[in-house]
């Protein structure tokens, strides 16, 4: 079974001379361009055949690589899917890109530094992973809402913020992803969720918006995300999420924020189900659980 590392993208990193003693100054880059050079020519073809291990083709998402080539851009995912458009949802879906300007050169650096064909492929299935663990938080963010309203809008405006970082380092405004791996005392907001029954609540409150085909529940014990497509009903305790609730204005935005974790933490599961290595899930289908791929759990912040 292999043993992830959490992928941390290049914005949130430290530049770091490259192994020659060059310095780098662009975050994306761990190689200079001459020892990159070098390293694709001599693992290029090797590298290519190792991503095409990783798929992900589910509910209109579909996982490619970037083609071999000597920039930072080189062997990164890339993510196409079709989705409605949020501005016009009745008017059919639409095609959109996630990751398709990514650069990060970190796999060719591992290459070069010596890893295994396993080594590698950790490195791999961790980026992928969060490739499109963050698409599906920016779906949420769009969709997301409150009396018509953005809760968490992924596209933040900022005028104090260059348009980069007025994004946020996941592309997803003010909230932040971090995935972690074979923990078991990792947040324990990313567990308590149990299998539920369809419909196993009173619905939830009609002022809050969903992923299109998405239903919300909320009962004393908790909150239950049915769909939408194939993704099971899953019911989320309140005591798992940290928020109260009574329901009451001062206790809203605590509300929002459970609500938002268990919409994100149904979608999660998707991915984990549907990231395949070798054709095989690559992880276990829920934070924590018990399985033959490596455990994942998530936590998120909301102060990008």
């Amino acid at each position: 079974m292999l043993s992830l590392v959490p992928y941390v993208p290049p914005i949130a990193r430290d530049a770091t001379p490259c192994v020659c003693g060059v310095s780098r100054w662009v975050f994306e880059e761990v190689l200079c361009q001459s020892c990159r050079c070098a390293a694709v020519e001599k693992h290029g073809e090797r590298l290519t055949r190792l991503l095409a291990d990783i798929s992900y083709d589910h509910r209109g998402i579909h996982l490619t690589w970037s083609d071999a080539g000597v920039s930072a851009e080189a062997f990164n995912p890339r993510v196409l899917f079709t989705a409605p458009d949020v501005t016009a949802p009745d008017r059919g879906t639409i095609q959109l890109r996630w990751f398709h300007y990514w650069a990060d050169d970190m796999l060719v650096a591992a290459c070069a530094a010596g890893a295994s064909d396993d080594e590698v492929l950790e490195l791999a299935v961790a980026q992928a992973h969060y490739a499109v663990a963050t698409l599906a938080i920016h779906e949420v963010g769009e969709w997301f809402t409150f009396r018509g309203e953005q809760v968490f809008p992924p596209h933040r405006p900022d005028h104090d913020l260059p348009g980069d970082e007025a994004s946020g380092p996941d592309g997803n405004g003010a909230v932040v992803l971090w995935l972690t791996y074979d923990h078991e005392d990792d947040d324990a907001r990313t567990s308590g969720a149990v299998a539920a029954p369809a419909g196993g609540g009173e619905p939830y409150l009609t002022d809050i918006g969903a992923l299109p085909g998405q239903k919300l529940y909320a009962a004393g014990t908790g909150i239950t995300v049915e769909g939408p497509g194939d993704a099971p009903a899953t019911r989320f305790s309140w005591d798992a999420t940290g928020a109260d609730s009574s329901g009451a204005e001062d206790d809203r935005s605590s509300t929002l924020h459970a609500v938002h974790q268990s919409i994100v933490s149904s979608e999660l599961r998707v991915v984990a189900r549907h990231l395949l290595l070798r054709g095989q899930p690559a992880l276990v289908p829920a934070p924590g659980s018990e399985g033959s791929g490596p455990t994942w759990r998530f936590h998120l912040t909301y102060d990008g």
